[in-house]
């Protein structure tokens, strides 16, 4: 379900083939399009899009370039706009200090009526914000715009700009600059929560590679989804069922679907085994409202039993063969050591190489060494080491027993697994307070480890920490 949150399909440059451009965003698979206001003259053309094309939707608002013609008249038309089914957001509003082409007082006071008017009429609010990000949020923040949420279009911060935009409720609509050579969006995607962004074109403007410089068009949001998912190491699948998932719960109110025992990714299947941890990790996204990982809800009700986890990836390894399928979740498997074993059991006649994702403590947890009894039905083992050394590794990944010494357990699971007939990988996380470096020359003790850097996403809730 590829969706493009952001396009001007009333402008001039598509008068002539409109209907050619709306044909080719169907084929390459756009189900739907957000059509933007930017002045006066743009509310009716939206509203007439929105019902001529049932993949059209619209926004109505007044871009910060013409708040010097704000007037009752301009507001009466926008209510009126936004009282019809497919008009579902204010936007695009906010500030634009680059170009001032309205005086940054004006701007600033119709920012903040149409704010208003977003939380009266209940609609989310698409943001335009160029060279003027410190004001933008301080007036989303004292209006409460949170309380309806939007999307920051074309977003023009950094991985902390991006921090206030998800604390501010906000999503971070991605475009074509994702792709421009030295553009500073990649860094900033590549740190987002997988639900904290959208995909847009802003047609006809900001084309991405390779048609920059020519016009812009919605079947190219496409190419925007096939860099990001480049740029997080995912499949572009992935990418287009979290920005749509996301999208929809913003402008259509829908709710997350019924939580995931199993689910497809990376071109794997996992298991989410449990929602249960031996660790509270500072930057774990478990600890957040957001269970959600790229469009699948993970917050398990309760967990799932072997028969149910086998089942479930059992149906989708059959469906897609899948490179591995990987036993993980929200939490720690080996708190569930006997039925992640009896579920790998059943899964070995699939000849899917099986692998498991764990903290470390499985050890620790069963007061026995458990690595004979992994590697007897597992392939592969990653494991998550968490800091560098074992004052960082209780400061940040704070175990729920042994403080510092749950390192030493985690390190003599290393230990036997890399020496164990699985393969073994050690990971860590890029995250502030861990020695990359450190981290990397100790997994290198283990002749039998690899080493894979992560990295570090933002949480949903725009929190780095706890």
């Amino acid at each position: 379900m590829l969706i493009d949150s952001h396009v001007h399909l009333d402008m001039r440059e598509f008068r002539g083939d409109l209907d050619a451009v709306v044909e080719r965003a169907a084929a390459a698979g756009v189900v739907e399009m957000l059509q933007i206001c930017y002045d006066a003259g743009s509310i009716d053309a939206t509203v007439s899009l929105a019902e001529r094309y049932p993949r059209v939707f619209g926004a109505a608002g007044i871009h910060p370039h013409d708040a010097k013609s704000w007037s009752g008249e301009v507001e009466r038309r926008i209510r009126s706009a936004l009282a019809r089914p497919k008009i579902l957001a204010v936007g695009e509003i906010g500030l634009d200090y680059y170009r001032d082409l309205s005086p940054r007082d004006v701007q600033r006071d119709v920012f903040r009526r149409q704010i208003r008017i977003a939380l009266e009429t209940r609609k989310p609010i698409v943001v335009h914000s160029r060279e003027a990000f410190p004001d933008t949020i301080a007036i989303l923040r004292e209006e409460g715009a949170s309380r309806v949420g939007g999307v920051f279009h074309a977003f023009p911060g950094g991985p902390a700009e991006a921090v206030e935009a998800l604390a501010a409720g906000f999503l971070v609509g991605v475009g074509g600059p994702l792709t421009y050579r030295n553009s500073r969006l990649p860094e900033t995607a590549s740190r987002l929560p997988s639900s904290g962004f959208v995909l847009e074109t802003d047609c006809p403007y900001l084309p991405p590679e390779p048609y920059r410089g020519k016009r812009n068009e919605p079947a190219y949001v496409s190419l925007v989804r096939d860099r990001l998912a480049a740029i997080r190491g995912v499949e572009p699948a992935d990418i287009e069922r979290a920005a749509a998932a996301s999208y929809r719960r913003l402008l259509h109110g829908e709710r997350p679907a019924a939580p995931s025992i199993a689910y497809r990714l990376k071109g794997n299947v996992y298991i989410n085994v449990t929602g249960s941890c031996t660790n509270a990790c500072v930057y774990c996204p478990r600890l957040g409202r957001d269970r959600t990982l790229y469009g699948y809800n993970l917050a398990l009700a309760s967990d799932p039993s072997p028969r149910e986890m086998a089942e479930a990836a059992a149906a989708l390894a059959r469906s897609a063969q899948p490179r591995e399928i990987v036993f993980c979740g929200f939490g720690e498997p080996t708190c569930r050591l006997a039925d992640v074993l009896e579920t790998a059991r059943a899964l070995r006649g699939l000849g899917v190489p099986l692998r498991l994702d764990t903290n470390g403590h499985g050890s620790a947890i069963a007061r026995r060494d458990v690595v004979p009894e992994i590697a007897a039905v597992f392939d592969a083992v990653s494991v998550s080491l968490g800091a560098h050394d074992a004052a960082s590794y209780a400061r940040l990944c704070r175990p729920d027993r042994g403080g510092e010494r749950t390192f030493d357990a985690v390190l003599d699971f290393i230990g036997r697994a890399s020496a164990s007939k699985m393969q073994c990988t050690v990971t860590v996380l890029d995250y502030p307070g861990v020695d990359v470096d450190a981290a990397r020359a100790l997994a290198a003790e283990f002749p039998g480890a690899a080493f894979r850097l992560r990295r570090y996403h933002i949480r949903a809730d725009g929190k780095t920490g706890v």
